[in-house]
């Protein structure tokens, strides 16, 4: 005689893990980093001491202001990447834990740990049940 495990509770009430935007959100706060010390990098190259160049010569490299209209390029960049990333991480707080009605009520704000799943003795949750709103 051969025993079947139990179906999965996530499969059999219908039950997902929250909306979750952590890929987005991660790539925002590194992008940030790195255009934060591209910037800095930029407007320190700017304060660095340079070569006297006549105007229009010939062999003198970029001016130290371009060096620093590139930083605060970068910067304004690294500030867009990190509202990038706060716009993501305020999406996932908006979303609420709804328990179907025929589940045991749950407090204001309860969202259930990673990989929860509701115990067997829980009802079915109604069809086309959104767990997520």
């Amino acid at each position: 005689m051969s025993w079947s495990a139990p179906p999965d509770p996530r499969v059999f009430h219908g039950y997902s893990d929250a909306p979750s935007h952590s890929i987005l959100v991660t790539v925002g706060w590194c992008l940030s980093g790195g255009f934060v010390l591209l910037g800095f990098l930029g407007l320190f190259m700017m304060g660095a001491p340079s070569d006297p160049c006549a105007p229009d010569g010939v062999g003198c490299g970029p001016e130290p202001t371009t060096f620093g209209a590139v930083g605060v390029g970068f910067l304004v960049a690294a500030v867009v990447a990190a509202g990038w990333s706060l716009f993501w991480q305020a999406r996932d707080r908006r979303y609420r834990f709804q328990p179907p009605p025929n589940w045991p009520a749950v407090e204001l704000g309860w969202r259930p740990p990673r990989g929860w799943t509701p115990p067997a003795a829980f009802p079915q949750a109604p069809e086309g049940w959104k767990f997520w709103q």
